[in-house]
């Protein structure tokens, strides 16, 4: 990659001349041939970058009508329109957007074609270990009865209906608006993991993969006696490493079983999921870290719930009241 790449593509790329706008554009997605229409006159490219760990975030503006037929991206891409329209087709599906509309840009090693006319959008990645993870499995060696990263394969770019489409953009909202450029919040690993798997969950429920369609596989422990040492072996994995970024595969590892076998046994003891589980003991340690706080010495709560993985103020005073019956300043005032 030209020099001059590397240095902007970490924070903003802009031209008037679109056979530069075009080598920014291989150089920071994928080789491809772009046909450009229009007049060039006025013409405008932006491209603005921001990464934390296993997220990155750009928005690209670009004024003149292109089409561009370019090769595998080599890893998930997430497109919202801003502004404008634009088409996509690979493998036969085409996907047509709009203002607001969400896609998958390609398969991570699928070739694609899109065209638009005076587009803004927004272009989110995602660690495929994530994806991963978050549907149960770990990347590389696969979990005994489990799947491992290349499993997780989307097979359809468009949303499986317009529900799961705005609640994937909520997702986005929170991870491009609060997370990702706020160096406070990616500094605390329980907020960027939590960030990161809330997304890999919107992925997941919001476009058609192999992993949701993919049957459970045969629990590991099925009886009473066994459910129940399953979920005693989980508890006290959580509890010993809530304060870490927690993956639900080592989990089902560190309890002998495997990751299905341990949300099955999770609803069957305690009626909820090893990952709600996680959520209440967190809370419950930001609130102890609250009450023993003094807020003479520069405390607060926003820095308690980030250190907690909590990096939206708003829900985690709603979750603190809900649970407590106070707000997170009056337990750090008391």
């Amino acid at each position: 990659m030209p020099s001059e790449y590397a240095r902007t593509a970490a924070r903003e790329f802009s031209t008037t001349d679109p056979q530069r706008a075009h080598a920014f554009l291989r150089h920071a997605y994928a080789e491809n041939v772009m046909k450009i229409h229009g007049s060039r006159d006025g013409f405008r490219m932006r491209h603005t970058y921001d990464e934390a760990g296993p997220l990155s975030v750009a928005v690209l503006k670009h004024t003149m009508a292109v089409e561009h037929v370019a090769q595998p991206l080599g890893r998930l891409l997430l497109a919202r329109v801003l502004d404008g329209h634009i088409e996509r087709r690979t493998g036969g599906e085409t996907v047509r957007a709009t203002r607001g509309d969400v896609f998958l840009v390609a398969r991570p090693e699928a070739p694609y074609t899109v065209a638009w006319e005076n587009v803004s959008l927004q272009l989110v990645s995602l660690d495929q270990a994530v994806l991963a993870s978050v549907a149960g499995s770990a990347a590389g060696p696969e979990v005994p009865g489990g799947f491992g990263a290349a499993d997780v394969r989307f097979t359809g770019c468009g949303p499986l209906s317009s529900n799961a489409a705005r609640y994937c953009s909520s997702v986005l909202d929170l991870v491009t608006a609060q997370v990702v450029p706020d160096a406070r919040a990616v500094s605390e690993p329980l907020v960027l993991d939590s960030a990161a798997r809330s997304l890999g969950a919107a992925l997941l429920t919001t476009f058609p993969n192999t992993a949701v369609a993919r049957d459970d596989p045969p629990a590991a422990a099925t009886g009473r006696t066994g459910s129940e040492a399953v979920v005693r072996r989980a508890v006290a994995y959580l509890e010993a490493h809530a304060h870490e970024p927690v993956d639900l595969a080592e989990v089902a590892r560190q309890s002998r079983t495997t990751p299905r076998a341990l949300q099955r046994a999770f609803r069957a003891r305690l009626d909820t999921s090893p990952s709600a589980h996680l959520r209440r003991l967190r809370l419950e340690r930001a609130y102890q870290e609250l009450a023993a706080a003094d807020p003479a010495r520069g405390e607060t709560v926003t820095a308690v719930a980030r250190r907690w993985g909590f990096g939206h103020p708003g829900r985690f005073a709603a979750a603190c009241r809900a649970a407590y019956g106070r707000s997170p300043q009056e337990v750090l005032r008391a």
